[in-house]
């Protein structure tokens, strides 16, 4: 590696470090679960296991404890105290990523221009950097993912990529479920459009391809079904059709179909030949894809994002915009992908992606979240859109002072992409993740003086959860924040099927971010309380026991009602 680009490559992984860290500056800690993860750790380091008992969201954390295997390992090597190492660690391996982006856009290209644009890329946009900035198992997911695809694309040509591939993949099915399924069907998707380009050939190199990937099936529904028990009980069957099972054994199914349909295209003579564009061509589809990119904005605004209840402020799309100027030249250096010497595992990845996302959007939208696909999207429209760049300033022939000028207006447009990487809640469905110090408070008194079921909404039930090590009814009820009816005062606080148990409700927490917006399911808006909803808390039933200006608790007064107390 040239100097030049060693140093460019340290700039752009500090970028990325310090975009994930950003919300720090605000915030005591970060993340709509960050209190969960802090009891599963607290846990760890105290009793040295996880235990799968868990009352908590996340009914599958404790089958899938990679992060926090990692996280335990660095208190003890460290001394670092586990808030330290709950806020600083995920984020940072999350930052990370970009080192193995780079190293699979010079294996891929061949260029360093190339793979530092995709690095850099990746280093701010939206839909990575907003996600790997929360300290979750899916920011360490995505780095081993990343980490995967790079060893796997060496692998066709050098067998030794095999053992740090199948550590690589030990370590992510152990550490989160969606990241290591888009991991599997990239590796599928490549295998896939490898057989229809062009005849099948049992090279040695194709052989390991096939046998990585029926292990990493293999050790993927084992897992998941063998040992995952809430995962297999809880989440797979959250699905759109009936029986549940059914998609599950599709997969499987297409597997073996895709298979003979390789078979059969292997006994056809005919290869796909790509043409190497002129300058029109990838100029049409750069503003092709920006115009397209700008109707799927303009759903996201007046419709909302597929799969979910988000409706993003037109406002908000201004923090799109230079991750959209960016994007679209991935439209432009697709074509060009096609004379790479890898170049099918990329368009692999990418058909695979947009696969998933359609069945996920039909099929199963809380499973294969929809807009969770564009994190993993980003990657291999991140090597199209170096190609595409660097391509169109060749083919339009800039020398010198013009050059120089397209790759400023370019640095400054990857610099504002770092920069709008975590954009404001109201951009992002309302969700306010970040935790401040009044909100530790009340978690600390109820831990002191409460029991029972403190009713609440995420944010409200990750805090006192965690930090005061008390049950919460997380997405479990909303009637009392959100009700269709004040007649009921007890409405939504009876018989609550919370992860701890069918219970009815002891205490409630309401706070500033709850009445500005009260947030359930992370596929639905945070939804603002009505003040007439807000008010009726300060009188009988509710007493209130608990107050520091942010944060509110109430116990609740069985046996009254605003008549008789």
């Amino acid at each position: 590696m040239r100097k030049s680009t060693a140093i460019a490559l340290a700039a752009v992984t500090l970028i990325a470090i310090a975009v994930r860290l950003s919300p720090l500056l605000s915030f005591l800690y970060w993340g709509s679960d960050t209190g969960e993860y802090l009891s599963i750790l607290r846990a760890l380091v105290r009793g040295g296991r996880v235990s799968t008992p868990y009352y908590g969201w996340g009914v599958t954390y404790p089958y899938f404890p990679g992060m926090f295997f990692a996280q335990a390992g660095v208190v003890d090597l460290s001394g670092l105290d586990v808030p330290t190492t709950i806020n600083l660690l995920v984020p940072v391996l999350g930052a990370l990523a970009v080192l193995p982006m780079f190293l699979i856009g010079r294996r891929m290209t061949g260029d360093d221009r190339f793979a530092l644009f995709a690095a850099a890329f990746l280093a701010g946009a939206i839909p990575v950097a907003y996600t790997t900035a929360h300290t979750a198992p899916a920011t360490v997911g995505e780095l081993l993912a990343v980490a995967g695809l790079l060893c796997f694309v060496r692998l066709r040509t050098d067998g030794r990529a095999m053992v740090p591939l199948l550590l690589v993949t030990a370590t992510l099915i152990a550490t989160h479920h969606l990241s290591l399924y888009f991991f599997l069907i990239m590796v599928l998707g490549t295998i896939v459009v490898e057989g229809l380009a062009r005849p099948w050939r049992w090279t040695p190199g194709a052989k390991r391809e096939v046998a990585f990937a029926t292990v990493l099936m293999a050790g993927t529904f084992v897992y998941w079904l063998g040992y995952a028990t809430t995962f297999r009980e809880s989440i797979l069957p959250d699905v759109n059709i009936q029986p549940w099972w059914a998609l599950l054994a599709l997969f499987p199914a297409g597997v073996v179909l895709l298979a003979a349909i390789i078979f059969t295209r292997s006994r056809l003579g005919w290869r796909y030949q790509p043409r190497y564009p002129s300058l029109r061509r990838p100029s049409t589809a750069y503003a092709a894809a920006a115009g397209a990119i700008l109707v799927i904005g303009v759903v996201s605004v007046v419709v909302g994002v597929p799969g979910t209840t988000f409706q993003v402020p037109a406002s908000g799309l201004l923090y799109f915009v230079p991750l959209v100027l960016l994007l679209s030249f991935s439209s432009s250096g697709r074509p060009f992908g096609d004379f790479l010497a890898d170049g099918l595992q990329v368009n692999g990845w990418l058909v695979a992606l947009l696969g998933s996302a359609v069945v996920g959007i039909v099929a199963a939208p809380r499973v294969l979240i929809p807009y969770r696909h564009t994190e993993y999207l980003m990657i291999p429209l991140a090597i199209f859109a170096g190609i595409g760049f660097f391509r169109l300033l060749d083919l339009a022939g800039l020398r010198g002072g013009k050059r120089t000028l397209a790759l400023g207006v370019c640095g400054l447009l990857l610099a504002a992409n770092a920069v709008a990487g975590i954009p404001p809640p109201s951009t992002l469905a309302g969700w306010r993740e970040g935790t401040i110090p009044a909100a530790l408070d009340p978690a600390y008194w109820a831990r002191d003086y409460a029991s029972g079921l403190v009713v609440s909404d995420h944010q409200g039930s990750t805090t006192v959860f965690g930090f005061g090590g008390l049950n919460a009814t997380w997405d479990r009820t909303r009637a009392p924040f959100l009700p269709d009816s004040l007649a009921d005062p007890f409405a939504g606080l009876v018989g609550i099927d919370s992860p701890s148990g069918r219970k009815n409700g002891t205490y409630i927490w309401i706070d500033r971010d709850m009445e500005a917006g009260v947030r359930l399911t992370p596929w639905e808006t945070a939804a603002p309380m009505n003040t007439t909803v807000i008010e009726r808390f300060d009188a009988s039933p509710f007493v209130k026991v608990f107050d520091n200006g942010y944060a509110r608790l109430y116990w609740i007064a069985w046996g009254c009602t605003p008549s008789t107390c």
